[in-house]
């Protein structure tokens, strides 16, 4: 009986103490520290991490006032990291629901930067466009002008583009930049281009001379010994009564002789590309995707969620 008694007391004694205890275990979770947790990772690189926190955020918070702004940073969180296809998603979406406020003029803006990057330029300027024509606001208007004559630059419309960047306000912190590349952007005309079709000539004259005038020299060596090999072969082959062999060594020297050519037109695609590809990238682009969904403050009221 005594031990019943005794057995009976620890166990509310020990009831009461878990009952007591368990309030300072539970785990509270702060919509504005989740959110700014989500930010930590963005700031720190770790963009689909960053991604999976904003989507936390908004699954413990659906009511929170900063619900929109995380799910633009999803989409910037998915352009940086370069799934750019899950970026347009999400942008989409946000736009759809948004399309006549400033969030839903950033998210068309994302996406066509998320084009802008994949080296998509005709979509990418079709978006910038849509943007500068449907929003008045400074900051998207001016943004997605800067773009368009980044992509008028990329497509060889050096003339458009230094007119595009001379209409970016100069209310806006890219009006700086878009005034230095209104005449660095018509040095792209005086580009020492190559001529595809006098390296068609140059190659059908000479095997190996359409290379070597776009500066590759080692194909041009390469071609040209080919080339001279199968044509000395069929030659011997002929002079030593070898008519099959000989037949055989034109034909294969027709497929080396037209590759020549071919080659040489395609070498000069190539070094054209590259040289404009170079001028691009050494001219400075100054458009910041953070800024366009910067820390907006604490806003509205904290909530709180407990379990």
């Amino acid at each position: 009986m005594i031990k019943g008694v005794w057995f009976f007391a620890f166990l509310s004694l020990f009831l009461l103490l878990q009952s007591t205890a368990s309030p300072s275990t539970r785990i509270i979770l702060d919509g504005e520290d989740q959110f700014g947790f989500a930010e930590q990772a963005v700031e720190s690189g770790d963009y689909l991490r960053a991604v999976g926190e904003f989507e936390r955020f908004i699954y413990f918070f659906p009511d929170h006032v900063k619900v929109p702004q995380a799910r633009l940073q999803i989409g910037i969180c998915y352009l940086k990291a370069g799934d750019f296809e899950a970026a347009r998603k999400v942008l989409d979406k946000l736009h759809r629901k948004y399309p006549e406020n400033v969030l839903g003029g950033k998210a068309l803006l994302l996406m066509g930067e998320s084009y802008y990057r994949q080296g998509f330029y005709k979509e990418a300027e079709y978006h910038y466009g849509k943007v500068a024509e449907t929003y008045p606001q400074p900051e998207l208007k001016n943004n997605a002008i800067y773009r368009l004559g980044w992509c008028r630059m990329h497509t060889g419309s050096w003339r458009a583009a230094s007119d595009t960047f001379g209409t970016v306000g100069p209310e806006s912190f890219l009006y700086p930049a878009s005034q230095d590349l209104i005449q660095k952007s018509l040095h792209g005309e005086m580009l020492p281009y190559k001529d595809p079709t006098k390296a068609g000539v140059l190659a059908a004259v000479l095997p190996g001379m359409g290379h070597a005038y776009c500066n590759r020299y080692r194909d041009a060596l390469v071609s040209f010994l080919i080339n001279g090999l199968f044509i000395w072969a069929a030659l011997e082959s002929f002079n030593n009564d070898r008519e099959v062999l000989g037949s055989i060594l034109v034909f294969a020297e027709l497929g080396w002789y037209s590759g020549n050519i071919y080659s040489a037109v395609n070498s000069t695609h190539k070094y054209n590309r590259k040289l404009k590809e170079d001028f691009l990238r050494n001219l400075p682009d100054s458009l910041n995707l953070h800024l366009l969904a910067t820390r907006e403050g604490h806003l509205g009221l904290t909530l709180r969620l407990s379990f």
